[in-house]
């Protein structure tokens, strides 16, 4: 009996020692986190080019004070170039800088005979789209941009200059893009797109000094190409 107990007091006084070493031992240092590696956001960026035709809405020339008879003004399809620069902000949220040249050749200026010459515009353009979720490789998105225009008059009618080249306006400018791009390559896609571009009513004036209002509204169907680093 007193050999049991003896074994019982010699095996608390052991596990006592123990508990008292153990509290007596340092802490290790809690392991603290290394830095982060760097996600790189230049994947998110991208580079686009769109060319295709534009065709300018007919329009007229609206004297200021009505100093002259209005005129109104047709023109042919011509060419609409725009290239741009943007971020994948989301998967499906993106935003771009966008710089654009859109020119019209004139086919006629009513009232008036022989008319000629070109309407032009170049815009510098904020963008924002959204693309809409799609499990293959077609993604459909729309969007919209606003910024400013240079438009340009050189216009000719009646055998005299109407408005001499450089007659430029600096209206606000905004525009609406629906289309989809085609996945054709790992960092390559194509793409096809709709693309309204309307500005404030511009104030030009014409070779006698004259000034007069125009609109600019011009319809755009485009190819594209988009590359994005992998």
């Amino acid at each position: 009996m007193y050999v049991a107990v003896i074994r019982q007091v010699v095996l608390l006084l052991g596990v006592s020692l123990s508990a008292a070493t153990a509290a007596d031992m340092p802490v290790p240092p809690l392991a603290t986190p290394g830095p982060q590696p760097f996600t790189a956001a230049w994947n998110r960026f991208y580079l686009s080019v769109h060319g295709g035709l534009g065709f300018l809405q007919d329009t007229s020339i609206d004297y200021v004070n009505g100093a002259l008879p209005p005129r109104s003004m047709n023109f042919d399809a011509g060419w609409t170039v725009v290239g741009a620069t943007g971020f994948q902000i989301t998967p499906w949220w993106r935003t771009e800088l966008e710089v654009g040249q859109r020119s019209n050749r004139v086919s006629s200026i009513s009232p008036g005979v022989g008319a000629s010459g070109s309407v032009s515009a170049t815009t510098l353009m904020i963008n924002g789209y959204i693309d809409l979720p799609n499990r293959g490789p077609l993604t459909p998105y729309v969007g919209a941009g606003f910024g400013k225009a240079w438009v340009s008059h050189d216009l000719t009618v009646d055998g005299a200059l109407l408005t001499p080249g450089g007659n430029t306006s600096w209206p606000w400018a905004y525009q609406f893009m629906a289309g989809a791009n085609f996945a054709i390559a790992p960092r390559w896609s194509a793409g096809l797109e709709y693309r309204f571009l309307g500005t404030q009513r511009g104030l030009f004036q014409d070779a006698q000094g004259l000034f007069y209002n125009a609109d600019y509204n011009n319809h755009s169907v485009l190819l594209g190409l988009t590359w994005r680093p992998l």
